[in-house]
């Protein structure tokens, strides 16, 4: 009995080591995530104020260097066409700023997607991210970093898999995460709390999630949101 009851005490004890592993990767991701996403609206708050302030204040100064060339001749009209030039320089730099700050993606969702998965001893997890894969949405992003904490959470505990694959890419304005593993599958899928709360995820930005199984060919998923605010 004492041999049997510290078994599983040993057991037990190598489980919740492998469950808080799992949560702290979770949770890792999640910060980098939140943290990419603060820089991002940090950028997007100094894109605005470039705009509304230097670049109003710069296209206000070239209008009326515009209005004091037309009144000026000889060595000011030289003067003024200069400031003019300079002027219309400084805001094309400004506008080209203001532009690459809003563009650059910092949401760093593929940083987080690797943090989360990289330490999974089972399955062996195999991400597929294209090298110019770029979200710019924050909420669009937490959609799919819960997403994929669900579908490894999902294989490590149901799937009995090998390997799970998972794969991301973006295409017609829309995003598309596939997944598949090469466990066991099921006859019929009874979707728990876990994929229930995926589905209610996409449901709220639009998207849609499909479910296929076979006994012994493994699961699929795939999850369809869109980027441009349509319907998937």
């Amino acid at each position: 009995m004492l041999a049997l009851f510290s078994c599983f005490l040993t057991a037990r004890e190598a489980t919740a080591r492998l469950e808080l592993a799992r949560t702290n990767r979770e949770l890792e991701a999640t910060r980098e995530l939140l943290a990419n996403a603060s820089r991002l609206a940090e950028r997007e708050r100094i894109s605005r104020d470039l705009h509304d302030t230097l670049g109003h204040h710069l296209t206000a100064l070239s209008l009326n260097l515009e209005a004091a060339s037309h009144l000026s001749s000889g060595t000011t009209l030289t003067q003024v066409q200069r400031a003019q030039a300079v002027t219309k320089l400084l805001l094309t730099d400004v506008r080209g700023a203001v532009s690459a700050l809003r563009g650059e993606d910092s949401i760093g969702l593929i940083e987080a997607l690797t943090t989360l998965v990289e330490a999974v001893p089972q399955p062996r997890v195999h991400l597929d991210i294209p090298d110019d894969f770029a979200i710019c949405d924050p909420l669009c992003a937490q959609t799919v970093l819960r997403c994929v904490q669900e579908i490894v959470t999902n294989a490590i505990r149901h799937a009995h898999a090998a390997n799970l694959w998972i794969e991301l890419a973006c295409s017609n304005g829309h995003l598309k995460l596939s997944a598949r593993d090469d466990g066991r599958g099921v006859q019929q899928i009874r979707p728990g709390h876990g994929l229930t709360g995926m589905r209610e995820r996409l449901e709220l930005v639009g998207g849609r999630l499909d479910l296929r199984s076979e006994p012994a060919h493994g699961f699929s998923i795939r999850a369809v949101i869109p980027l441009d605010g349509g319907a998937a």
